[in-house]
């Protein structure tokens, strides 16, 4: 029974609430429900109540029918039921929903009770109706995923099957994303109609032009979706180009419009601007893979010729393997308190879970000058296990910073730990202590932290909340902070509702006057809110509660507080499909501060964002301000006006010439009560010269109508980009011979020339004499798969490369196995969809190894074997309940040069009761009067 209900896929609803009564009289029967949530497992569990009315004993039959193949009852034989003078009766009912039913179909379950007490046959009957309700349900398989190209004018052929194992039609996008020296736009969309429990074949084809003879191989990425925009599968495609002898490479792939993350490059540029200001840049990144080490460097310096000053900053040495690494240049450690400056770092596993980790810097920026003043020097060591609190364990840190601005000099000790971790579950706890010295005064201040963060989930419910505390004394960055954030989520496939809690009090201290913190604050905001998603369009709704405190300090001394209290009213709409995405965001509402006693007033603020393509607008417009900030700055420099904010930014990218050259453009229009009017504009063209080298020009405009001189500026620039760096004495080659199995005795085994190979998603073809040559291949697993045709079979393999490696592949001539799918059915059958195409027959060799087809539409199939015995099987699934497959597990031998049939006949069930008229569709009519057993 488990393995029936696991297949089962359709949702049922469940209407129960006007069931049919039979009439009055010697009993009464009627269906209870009993189990509700039935209806979210495919199964029907209800109850069937007999009543007997009289006073004497009742003996009948009862039996329970389906009108429709949609459901297939459990307990189909009658049973004889017998009741005391007035007694009751419960009989349970289940009926299974079948795989094969469609959304919107209206079966029934009739429950009759016949009495056959003193040859005197009374007959009623209830009916439960069933609805049944929308499953989604499409699956997206690639049959191939390494794709081959040898000459121009090729064709590149990727075969999709789209399965629709839901109960109703769906609108597929197959959105195919390739480089963009194949597609000018990258990204291409099919669109597919697919029926319910259907398959269907889908081919996206592009010709091999010269761009992509230039390639030895690229990746294609492909996503399926519905209309709705939920992703019903994405997959990886490698392409390569064939070869028969070849050197193991490292794929390349630039990205010119991510200069700064790219290794193994060099970018020279020189700017000007309308300050008379003249620049030269020069930046380089290196990273070379010794053995199991690495080396690398980054170099990012500028000259200033106005000042001829050089600065030299992100710019370092390093070296790490799997144990050990140092780095040297420009360092930076983000903990508790941020440290950033020129020194070294460097680590040490200890063990497979713990390492060491110490550092030390002097606090300037620049490399190349050591006469500006140092602020100062860090020192820190560094313990971690398990990954840190992250993940599974725990890590601590010590920190030494002296401060030579303010003289401080501070200790710092830290420890966080993962303290549970379960699937739906987890919880991290933190705290710290420091010391902090005031030379001068020999003043000393001890500070504390701690924090715990908790992350949970149940079933559709999910909460966080993070939460800090420290004291104003404390040596890390957060320095008297007390903050809260809370947050609950439920979330369905349409629905997602919240509630939010945040709190932020920032109430430093300080040992020494000299010092001055910023001003002291405190917010909160209180945050429900729901969505809805219809298709492609979300709507949101979150009212809130925002309150806001400063202490201002004043020019004679001391401080005044400042407040803002404000209810609004948040209400979103998002639109999205594949080229276009539109986002309006309107929150507003009322709000009133303690400057100068102004009354409650109204603000609004309405932010669009739209793309389309290559086209993006931000536009915003602010009506009243909305921080503290905002408002404390308007009345200074405005206070007889209401402050306001327009912002329009268009950007766009542009591409011509098949993406050789690349123009991204953007523009900043804006107006606001302190500015009337800002203008800025911007651009960049990048041009690519070669597939890793490039030029490209900068271009800055800015214009603030309260600033009497524009700033412009132009920068030009080339980049040139290598392949990884590769330095290992452990490669070897890899040598295949490939051959056709001559069976006859004393035959020699003749070279299979022009025979395809997939080496790891490498392409080969095999020269006359049958060989193939992947050379310096680093050490590992590396797939071998003979591409198969109709005549010749041979099994993937995995070989370990750690030396040299010769290996010989035994191409076997092939079997053919034809067959056919029919059905048998008497008058008595059920009437049911005779479903042909896309059953998927399964051939298991007597080694395991599994070979698969499917039906065509006239229910034919074939397999191409090796040679050797199969047992062929039809999917049971694949067929409805109302069917049994006559010798389904059928065993036969697969013989090189003659072709194997075997024909599968569905045996359509035959109804066990003919008891009443259906209106149904598809069952026969039956009397109202005394019921016919089956003979």
């Amino acid at each position: 029974m488990q393995g029936i209900i696991k297949y089962i896929i359709a949702i049922t609803f469940l209407t129960i609430g006007n069931l049919s009564f039979a009439q009055e009289g010697d009993f009464t029967i009627e269906f209870a429900q009993q189990n509700p949530d039935s209806k979210n497992t495919g199964v029907i569990d209800a109850f069937v109540k007999i009543k007997n009315n009289t006073n004497d004993n009742l003996t009948g039959e009862f039996e329970v029918h389906s009108n429709h193949e949609d459901l297939y009852l459990v307990q189909r034989k009658p049973k004889t039921v017998s009741l005391t003078a007035n007694d009751s009766v419960f009989i349970p009912v289940k009926a299974i929903i079948s795989r094969t039913a469609k959304a919107g179909n209206q079966p029934s379950i009739e429950a009759v009770f016949t009495t056959n007490n003193n040859n005197n046959n009374n007959t009623k009957s209830v009916i439960l109706p069933i609805t049944i309700t929308e499953r989604k349900l499409v699956k997206m398989f690639l049959l191939e995923t390494n794709l081959i190209y040898e000459n121009i004018g090729d064709t590149l052929t990727i075969p999709i099957r789209i399965s629709n194992d839901g109960n109703t039609e769906q609108k597929i996008d197959i959105v195919t994303r390739y480089p963009n020296f194949i597609a000018k736009d990258m990204m291409e969309t099919t669109s597919i109609k697919i029926n319910a429990f259907t398959d269907t074949l889908v081919y996206l084809k592009k010709q091999v032009t010269k761009h992509i003879m230039a390639q030895e191989d690229f990746n294609l990425t492909i996503t399926s979706l519905y209309q709705s925009g939920d992703i019903i599968g994405i997959a990886n495609i490698r392409a390569s180009s064939i070869k028969q002898d070849r050197r193991y490479t490292t794929q390349f792939n630039p990205d010119y419009a991510q200069t700064f993350n790219q290794t193994n490059q060099i970018t020279v540029s020189h700017l000007e601007n309308s300050s008379n200001a003249s620049a030269y840049y020069f930046y380089a990144n290196a990273e070379a893979q010794v053995n199991k080490s690495k080396i690398y460097t980054n170099i990012d310096a500028n000259l200033w010729t106005n000042s001829n000053q050089l600065f030299l900053r992100n710019t370092w040495l390093g070296y790490k393997n799997s144990d050990f690494g140092i780095q040297a240049g420009n360092v930076s450690k983000f903990a508790d308190i941020n440290l950033v400056g020129r020194g070294a770092q460097a680590y040490y596993s200890t063990s497979k879970d713990s390492k060491i980790e110490v550092g030390g810097i002097d606090k300037s920026y620049n490399l190349a000058d050591y006469s500006n003043p140092s602020g100062g020097t860090s020192a820190w060591a560094s313990y971690f296990h398990n990954g840190g609190w992250l993940d599974r364990g725990f890590e601590s840190n010590l920190i030494y910073d002296h401060d030579k601005f303010t003289g401080i000099n501070s200790l710092l000790a830290t420890s966080k730990f993962s303290v549970l971790k379960k699937q739906n579950f987890s919880l991290k706890a933190g705290g710290g202590l420091s010391n902090a010295n005031y030379e001068a005064a020999n003043t000393n201040k001890a500070g504390a932290a701690g924090e715990i963060v908790a992350v949970g989930k149940k079933g559709n419910l999910y909460y966080s909340s993070t939460n800090f505390v420290s004291n104003g004394y404390y040596a890390g960055v957060k320095r008297g902070v007390l903050n809260f954030n809370e947050r609950v989520n439920w979330t369905t496939e349409k629905y997602n509702m919240w509630a939010v809690y945040n709190f932020m009090s920032v109430k430093p201290k300080s040992l020494t006057e000299q010092v001055l913190y910023s001003t002291l604050f405190r917010t909160s905001r209180y945050n429900i809110g729901g969505s809805r998603r219809f298709s492609n369009i979300t709507l949101s709704v979150s009212p809130n509660v925002y309150s806001e405190k400063r202490d201002e300090p004043l020019y004679v001394g001391g401080s005044q507080t400042r407040s803002m209290d404000a209810y609004r009213m948040n209400i979103g709409i998002n639109y999205s499909n594949h080229t276009s995405t539109v986002n309006f965001i309107l929150d507003g509402g009322s709000f009133k501060t303690n400057i100068e006693n102004q009354p409650s007033q109204f603000h609004i603020k309405a932010n669009l964002i739209y793309s389309w393509k290559f086209l993006n607008l931000l536009t915003t417009y602010q009506y009243n301000s909305f921080n503290l900030g905002e408002a404390i700055a308007n009345y200074q420099t405005n206070p007889d006006k209401t402050f306001y904010n327009i912002m329009i930014n268009p950007s766009a990218v542009l591409k011509f010439f098949d993406n050789k050259l690349i123009l991204y453009t953007g523009a900043t229009f804006a107006s606001n009560t302190i500015n009337e009017r800002i203008t800025q504009l911007n651009g960049r063209a990048d041009y690519k010269i070669s597939p890793d080298f490039s030029l490209f020009v900068n271009g800055y405009y800015s214009d603030i109508s309260n600033n009497p001189y524009s700033l412009n500026s132009f920068q030009v620039g080339l980049t040139k980009q290598f392949r990884p760096i590769r330095i290992d004495s452990s490669k070897s080659n890899l040598e295949v011979y490939v051959y056709y199995e001559n069976e006859s005795k004393g035959a020699e085994n003749v070279p299979a020339a022009n025979q395809l190979i997939i080496i790891s998603g490498k392409a080969f073809r095999t020269n006359n004499q049958g060989i193939i040559k992947y050379r310096s291949l680093p050490p590992g697993d590396y797939e071998i798969r003979p591409v198969n045709s109709n005549e010749w079979h041979a099994y993937n393999r995995t070989v370990n490369v750690i030396q040299d490696t010769q290996l010989s592949i035994g191409l076997t001539k092939t079997s053919t196995i034809k067959g056919s799918v029919s059905y048998t059915q008497t008058e008595r059958s059920y009437e049911i969809t005779k479903k042909l195409g896309g059953l998927s027959i399964i051939a298991v060799d007597d080694t395991g190894n599994i070979f698969q087809s499917r039906t065509d539409d006239a229910g034919n199939f074939v397999l191409y074997v090796p040679k050797g015995y199969y047992t062929i099987t039809i999917e049971k699934s694949d067929v409805s309940e109302y069917v049994d497959i006559e010798h389904n597990n059928r065993n036969i031998q697969a013989i090189p040069d003659t072709i194997a049939e075997v024909k599968f006949n569905l045996n359509i069930k035959e109804k066990r009761v003919e008891t009443r008229k259906f209106s149904s569709r598809g069952f026969p009519s039956q009397s109202s009067g005394n019921k016919k057993k089956k003979k």
